[in-house]
């Protein structure tokens, strides 16, 4: 009797135990998300095919340095093939006399291995530089297409909206090639900081986006980050903050789609290529990592 007392308990462990092996497990919850299913914050676990780093409206701004430092910390551990510029790259007016202290000074050591890809912006070409300011860093003429592995960039002119850029951007997204293409251009589709959206822009290209369910527009012009995604699933990103004064969001903002996140921060936007998917990371000149997205085709 007194054996059967003392391994009593560990019989009624035991039993506890059997009961709950054999129990059905936590069920998990099917709550629908509102966020659009292209969209995530979870990042792909795959090696990058390719990468580049995003950043616009920067020539000579104060936080300039900072912003590029921390695009060098990246680089250090990320892939970047290229730097893509959204525009407004040399204040106040692309004079050729500042681009050794705005363009490569600040890069030196990200563009010994690495090209240099613009937008203009009408900093730029104000006062007439705009294809010089292209040619010194070996581009051609706007509009112009640049190649990743696994994706594809195609460069606009948006300081002149025409129907002309229009048709090629049509017959660029028509052609067979990758299924990530991605749309660079200075003046925003949509924006609800100082200058906002672009008329031009929405009623001459916004239609082909859309139609085309082009995967990222990165746009600058207005000095702060704000990520917009459309019914379609393109995603808008305004990447203004590359070292020039910051600009403040509108209290108010209409015509424009559903906005995921938005900072009044000096940053860069890393973008990397992994199969059908990009991620998306917005970082500010101190390094911190403010937003970030998953886009899937």
């Amino acid at each position: 009797m007194k054996l059967l007392r003392r391994f009593a308990p560990l019989a009624l462990v035991a039993a506890l135990l059997v009961a709950c092996s054999s129990g059905s497990a936590p069920k998990r919850s099917t709550a629908p998300t509102t966020a659009p299913p292209t969209v995530a914050t979870t990042p792909p676990t795959a090696v990058p095919e390719s990468g580049f780093v995003a950043f616009g409206d920067f020539g000579g701004g104060r936080a300039q340095p900072a912003v590029a430092q921390q695009m060098t910390a990246w680089a250090a551990t990320h892939r970047v093939d290229a730097l893509v510029t959204t525009g407004d790259n040399v204040y106040p007016d692309g004079n050729p006399s500042l681009y050794s202290a705005q363009l490569d000074a600040p890069y030196a050591e990200l563009r010994q291995t690495r090209p240099f890809w613009m937008a203009l912006g009408n900093h730029d070409v104000q006062s007439g530089f705009g294809t010089e300011e292209l040619r010194y860093v070996g581009l051609p003429k706007m509009p112009f297409v640049k190649d990743l592995p696994g994706a594809q960039l195609l460069f606009l002119d948006a300081n002149h909206p025409d129907q002309q850029q229009a048709a090629w951007l049509n017959a660029r997204l028509s052609e067979p090639g990758p299924p990530l293409r991605i749309v660079v251009f200075h003046q925003p589709a949509f924006s609800c900081a100082r200058h906002g959206s672009t008329p031009a822009v929405d009623e001459l290209w916004v239609g082909l986006l859309e139609d085309h369910r082009v995967p990222l527009v990165l746009n600058g012009h207005d000095h702060y980050y704000e990520r917009f995604v459309s019914s379609s699933d393109v995603t808008y990103v305004v990447t203004g903050g590359g070292g020039q004064p910051l600009y403040k969001r509108r209290a108010t903002c209409r015509n424009v789609p559903p906005s995921h996140a938005t900072a009044q921060r000096h940053h860069f936007t890393g973008i990397e290529i992994s199969g059908t998917t990009i991620t998306l990371t917005a970082v500010a000149d101190d390094g911190t990592v403010f937003d970030q997205a998953t886009i899937s085709r």
